[in-house]
């Protein structure tokens, strides 16, 4: 299973979430869309690091990119200080929005039919 599959699962479920926000006065779709959004480039920053990371021809680079994924974390801690405090962003709505990648996750585990080779 790839993680495109997985990414492009959670813009679809992020898509419908935020749709069936409008019919809950409890949430509140921009800040359910907003987490969503967070979630789905956090990742997709990941994903480039990791990457790049991985390549074979820049082993010996370990060590940047794990300051690149060091910052990155710091940089998206900052700006959901600074969106918390300055937007009115609903806290329950924004954490629906992010957990929709790690159920497009487990969808996609289910969908898929792959089992664990080892032993629990």
């Amino acid at each position: 299973m790839a993680i495109e599959h997985v990414e492009r699962l959670h813009w679809i479920l992020l898509a419908l979430a935020t749709a069936l926000a409008f019919l809950f006065p409890e949430l509140s779709p921009l800040s359910l869309a907003a987490g969503g959004v967070f979630m789905g480039v956090n990742v997709k920053l990941m994903k480039g690091v990791l990457r790049r990371v991985l390549a074979p021809s820049r082993t010996q680079r370990v060590g940047a990119a794990m300051g690149l994924l060091a910052l990155k974390m710091c940089l998206f801690l900052g700006l959901l200080l600074l969106l918390f405090r300055r937007i009115p962003i609903d806290g329950l709505s924004f954490a629906v929005g992010a957990t929709m990648f790690p159920l497009a996750s487990v969808i996609a585990v289910l969908r898929s039919g792959e089992t664990s080779q080892g032993e629990i």
